[in-house]
């Protein structure tokens, strides 16, 4: 009996991971054609049979874990929350003005820690996925954020890892509430750049027999049980972000801000209709009273995946060297609306480009590509010193059935509620106006970009056959706060995989779903989302 169980186990993860190697968003830098594909009625049942047949698999076996002791019942209260401002300004407070601070510093260990030692996060594996070699840096890089209006100081660290769940981002907010309390810290927002290159600090990546064979017993007895973090490398990453955090609170100084703009398109090739982006880089670019080094903050809707999915090489990825490239200025990159794209490393974006270079070249070479780009930006306006910024809990239903069994044998560590025999994640959305033009949704996951911006498909093109029927948080944020460029910054507090529309909800197993649904938490996880974003806003007084 015991020897089945592991045979169907290993049978229908290995079947999903297959399923994830083959249609993965990162399989491959081919563009494809930008045409918009519909599927007859006949195909798309049999499509959703088929689905519905591996979900009940998945689902009869994942009914035999137990449930873990951590995942509570769902009016269970996490601490760590941050709300934010209470007050939103309308018009700059009375001796308003930018006071901004900044830190860098490495969150890897020595090299002889990590190499075979230390998994490397970006896809799931049949193999242990040990580091090889380290090409170059992972840091953490913090800005602190203030208008000098009173109303406290937000401070923001984009962290060079694969993701980080919402349980270790609540647990360094708990390890700074005092220096919170004593430095007016009103909100803490931690954002991953998503390397499919670093080490592990989300979980999916360590020994997945070890995982599935053991951590349900350990559960069982309350042990602590074993995945892809390494505790030495996550107590290390804690260490130095809060380091960060208070160094660049510290380091806070009186300057001016601006934003401006550079063309990103031919940077982006999007794996998945409707084929909407964000073509633009945004620069919000800081300049000091003192004369002192500049800070930029660059948003990029451009996957982090330029050395493979699949490799064992530790690199910082395109922001690494886009860095070493801005050397003349402090650089923090943050990623937005990023589901279904991938580098486009071509002769149109690498001027001398060569197919025999090899990955780490051509990454390499990216990042420096869109730095020029960044820095010839001239057209820039100047934003007001106004900072505002909410944060609301949200709870998301888990029905994937792949991620609900992945859980149980703990894959990730998200926080996980339940009500009865039903499972959510508990998450965060966040909203931040900076000045009378600008806004970001802030989003703990990876999100299609249609949801964003709209352009959503129709009932005519869409799986369900449905019309999508929210707004875009752009119009949402232009209907309730005025008219402002909304920028996202995504994959902040939470990982908690990719928000696709509902309508558009395909099965898993079809070659054109790119693997999106695969690691998403369900079919309505867009909608109560954005939900919860839309009541957020419309709540700001």
């Amino acid at each position: 009996m015991k020897h089945t169980f592991k045979k169907l186990i290993a049978l229908v993860l290995s079947l999903c991971i297959t399923f994830s190697f083959a249609f993965c968003v990162c399989a491959n830098d081919d563009k494809e054609e930008k045409e918009i594909v519909t599927y007859s009625l006949g195909e798309k049942a049999l499509w959703n049979i088929l689905q519905v047949a591996v979900d009940a698999v998945v689902n009869g076996v994942g009914a035999l874990f137990p449930v873990p002791p951590q995942w509570r019942d769902s009016s269970h209260c996490a601490n760590g929350f941050m709300s934010g401002t209470d007050v939103f300004l309308e018009d700059e407070a009375k001796g308003a003005k930018w006071l901004l601070g900044y830190d860098s510093r490495s969150i890897l260990l020595e090299r002889d820690d990590i190499i075979g030692k230390m998994y490397v996060g970006g896809t799931i594996g049949l193999e242990d996925k040990f580091a090889t070699d380290i090409a170059d840096d992972l840091k953490v890089r913090t800005v602190a954020l203030s208008d000098n209006s009173g109303r406290g100081v937000a401070v923001f660290c984009a962290v060079d890892c694969y993701g980080l769940s919402l349980s270790d981002v609540r647990t360094m907010r708990m390890m700074l509430q005092d220096y919170c309390i004593k430095s007016g810290i009103n909100s803490l927002t931690f954002t991953s750049l998503h390397q499919h290159s670093a080490v592990d600090t989300f979980g999916m990546n360590g020994n997945i027999w070890k995982m599935v064979f053991t951590n349900p017993a350990k559960n069982l007895v309350g042990a602590k049980i074993e995945n892809g973090k390494n505790a030495q490398y996550m107590a290390n990453l804690f260490e130095k972000c809060v380091e960060s955090i208070e160094a660049g609170v510290e380091n806070m100084e009186a300057g001016k801000l601006y934003y401006g703009t550079a063309p990103a398109e031919k940077y982006i090739n999007d794996k998945r209709q409707p084929y909407v982006m964000d073509n633009d880089f945004t620069r919000l670019r800081f300049v000091p009273e003192s004369g002192k080094k500049e800070t930029w903050i660059v948003t990029s809707a451009v996957h982090c995946v330029g050395n493979g999915a699949a490799g064992t090489v530790i690199t910082g990825d395109y922001p690494y060297y886009m860095e070493k490239e801005l050397s003349e200025s402090n650089l923090m990159v943050v990623l937005g609306a990023e589901q279904s794209t991938t580098p486009e490393r071509d002769e149109t974006t690498i001027p001398d480009y060569d197919s025999n270079m090899s990955r780490l070249e051509l990454t390499a070479k990216f990042g420096k590509a869109v730095a020029e780009d960044i820095r010839k930006i001239e057209t820039e306006t100047e934003v007001a010193p106004i900072l505002n910024i909410r944060y609301t809990e949200v709870l998301l239903p888990v029905e994937n059935p792949i991620l609900l069994l992945a859980g149980k044998a703990g894959l990730f560590e998200n926080i996980i509620r339940k009500t009865g025999l039903t499972f959510s994640a508990l998450t965060e959305t966040g909203y931040i106006e900076l000045g009378k033009d600008l806004a970001f949704a802030v989003v703990p996951g990876e999100i299609a970009p249609e949801i964003v911006y709209g352009g959503c498909l129709t009932k005519e093109t869409s799986w369900s056959g449905e019309d999508w029927q929210y707004p875009s948080l752009q119009k949402t944020v232009n209907e309730n706060r005025g008219e402002r460029k909304l920028l996202v910054l995504g994959l902040a507090n939470d990982q908690i995989g990719y928000i696709v529309p509902d309508n558009n909800y395909m099965p898993m197993i079809h070659s054109d779903s790119q693997s999106i649904e695969f690691v998403s938490l369900g079919k309505n996880t867009a909608s109560k989302l954005v939900s919860a974003f839309g009541a957020m806003v419309a709540g700001i007084e």
